[in-house]
């Protein structure tokens, strides 16, 4: 029994001593700390090249962005697991003011394969996944939109929730109903005094 120990004691001091470190990777955790700024003297160079960053950093057209696809079931696996996929960032100013946002939206369906673990079945299918087509600034913050409307960023503005309650109300209008947009609420028609 001691001499099992000992020899399961050797086999693991030759493994962890024989470990390599792969080269891709960072050896330790101090290796993703992300350096300081270091001060250099300002050049035209720097001025372009700082220029160039910031263009390529600004909202504009959608940029691609690797995006996992999710799945109904645990028990499902998908292929492709992820895409690239078209979106809205980048900077609105030179102060970070403001959301990048789409201002047109669009449907991409993607072909896969979803395999059954369960079943140990295959099937093909569309993946539906919203693309952005057009992008824009949005100024406004979802902190600005006071209960009971809630904030969409699509059209960059405060929105009320029950939009069936709305249409319902709009229905109404012979009725001296009116939809009021800030209370997110159906009322009655005030009558105006003659």
């Amino acid at each position: 029994m001691m001499m099992a120990k000992f020899v399961l004691c050797l086999v693991l001091c030759v493994v962890v001593a024989g470990h390599k470190h792969h080269p891709k990777f960072p050896k330790n955790t101090e290796d993703y700390i992300i350096p300081m700024p270091r001060k250099v003297a300002c050049s035209g160079d720097n001025e372009r090249e700082r220029g160039n960053i910031i263009e390529q950093s600004k909202c504009g057209d959608p940029k691609d962005v690797f995006e996992y696809l999710k799945v109904k079931a645990a028990h499902e696996q998908i292929s492709p697991r992820a895409v690239w996929v078209k979106r809205c960032v980048g900077l609105c100013e030179y102060e970070n003011e403001g959301t990048c946002v789409a201002t047109e939206t669009a449907i991409r369906h993607i072909p896969i394969r979803i395999y059954n673990v369960k079943t140990n079945k295959e099937t093909c299918a569309t993946y539906p996944i919203v693309e952005h087509v057009s992008c824009g600034c949005c100024s406004l913050s979802p902190e600005e939109c006071a209960a009971p409307r809630v904030y969409n960023p699509r059209k960059c503005s405060c929105q009320c929730p029950n939009m069936e309650e709305r249409r319902s109300c709009l229905r109404k209008r012979n009725q001296n109903m009116r939809w009021n947009r800030s209370k997110c609420a159906c009322e009655k028609r005030r009558r105006s005094v003659k």
